[in-house]
């Protein structure tokens, strides 16, 4: 089963209205507070989940999967804007 949200352009936009959340909080609140409001909130998606068909080994494997997706992404980005060195 699929562990990784293949692109679409809404996942896009909802990734850009939470970077816009975040920088708006960023001045009042730590890197780290704020990596913990959202692993918060993670959680409490994970819980909100239908337990018939979303079970907790799935959804971690989907966390983590995402996690791994996400960091390359930044790495990435940081090595083309270096100009390849991260």
């Amino acid at each position: 089963m699929e562990t990784v949200a293949p692109p679409r352009p809404e996942y896009e936009v909802f990734y850009q209205e939470m970077v816009e959340l975040l920088r708006r909080h960023e001045a009042t609140l730590t890197p780290p507070e704020l990596l913990a409001i959202a692993s918060n909130m993670v959680g409490k998606l994970m819980a909100m989940q239908d337990q018939r068909t979303m079970s907790r080994t799935r959804a971690i494997k989907i966390v983590q999967k995402n996690i791994e997706v996400g960091n390359a992404q930044v790495i990435d980005a940081l090595r083309r804007a270096k100009g390849g060195r991260a």
